[in-house]
């Protein structure tokens, strides 16, 4: 079992412990490090570190999430139980998975590899991997190496359609939080889904917290990967056809989601973006125009958001394109626009990356701290 906080090891206790024995540590630790007997420098700071411990280990509920959080979060984004809010897809955080998506963009002079994990429910995730999969071949073959990493993007593909951790934790991570909002149904059906994905100890955990629900639902069926294996294959051999006898000099120029448009008989998405930083201006050809441009003033603290929720950030103003990455809650972003209809927010990362948020997902002011270096401010 993990102790990703090491808040056993800081009692001394091993995860199997008993509640009597994980008592008595905390009582002779605190009796050592309490600041009104211990003088030392570091007795303030080992004493709130023993209480932490105790508060989270002593109380059943919280000492179970804990254990099951740390089977699939690390230290460095080990989540707020208190202000998690769940993973969803159109609205439904609970039949869920994490897609694999290997992308494999090309041009004469080069080429870029990408990996990206994407959120889906069972019944869209055979259009996003074959919208994944048409885009490699329809962007991905301009350069002579490229034409064989589209044949190692398909074979990841083919083989690992869904990314087992990460679909680990989006259930685990929604079980709880369905729990904490008093929501046992779906609490059950996150936990009945992950339970199938663990052995062992890890699994009897996973267990317990479901019964502790007190609810009986049925049994989940297990996703079915054919079709996304398929979509691997079928799609990109048509579109590979239809650019062969339609002719590939004309569709050279046009970026991804206009060969996508092409492809997928949608209207045309024009793309344009202009961001004025104050000493010239830069230019993203990722982001569809139309939008309502906010100066970037980097001394001007007004322009600071912060995320309310766990959020994935878009390269559009739209959930069809892909997603640049998945920023936590309370992450500070600099807003350089909007959508005039104020449903999207064009915003600016740390890394100096401009992608779109929902605007309801972002709130005036700073979250988290910035971190030194960041490209948000001076």
């Amino acid at each position: 079992m993990k102790d990703v906080l090491d808040y056993y090891k800081i009692l001394g206790v091993s995860p199997d412990s008993d509640a009597e024995s994980i008592k008595h540590a905390y009582r002779d630790l605190a009796k050592i490090w309490h600041p009104d007997y211990n003088k030392d420098a570091a007795a303030t700071d080992m004493f709130q570190q023993i209480s932490t411990a105790y508060d989270v280990l002593s109380d059943e509920l919280s000492r179970l999430q804990y254990d099951i959080l740390s089977l699939v979060y690390e230290q460095k984004n080990y989540p707020d139980i208190e202000s998690m809010t769940a993973f969803q897809d159109d609205g439904d955080g609970v039949r869920i998975r994490v897609l694999n998506l290997f992308s494999v963009r090309s041009w004469f002079t080069g080429y870029k590899i990408s990996q990206h994990h994407e959120i889906s429910k069972e019944s869209s995730a055979f259009g996003k991997t074959a919208k994944n999969a048409a885009l490699n071949w329809l962007c991905g073959w301009w350069h002579p190496k490229a034409f064989l990493q589209n044949l190692k993007a398909i074979k990841n593909n083919l083989k690992h359609p869904l990314n087992e951790s990460e679909s680990k934790k989006v259930l685990l991570h929604n079980m709880i939080v369905y729990a904490r909002d008093k929501q046992p149904a779906p609490s059950v059906k996150c936990g009945l889904q992950a339970s199938l994905m663990f052995s062992g100890e890890d699994k009897a955990l996973i267990d317990k917290f479901i019964n502790l629900q007190n609810l009986k639902v049925s049994a989940p069926k297990a996703w079915k990967t054919t079709s996304l294996k398929a979509g691997q294959l079928i799609v990109p051999a048509m579109a590979a056809v239809a650019v062969m006898f339609s002719g590939a000099d004309k569709y050279m120029n046009l970026s991804e989601s206009e060969l996508w448009n092409i492809f997928a008989s949608k209207k045309e998405i024009n793309y344009y973006q202009e961001v004025n930083f104050g000493q010239g201006e830069s230019v993203d050809d990722v982001v569809v125009g139309k939008i309502v441009s906010v100066p970037v003033n980097k001394s001007d603290s007004s322009q600071l958001y912060h995320l309310t929720k766990d959020s994935q950030i878009m390269y559009g103003p739209s959930s069809d394109f892909d997603v640049i990455k998945t920023l936590p809650a309370q992450t500070t972003v600099r807003l350089t626009g909007y959508t005039p209809d104020n449903v999207w927010a064009r915003i600016m990362i740390d890394n100096g990356e401009i992608g779109f948020v929902y605007f309801a997902d972002i709130k005036q002011g700073i979250g988290k701290a910035i971190p030194f270096g960041s490209a948000i401010t001076e």
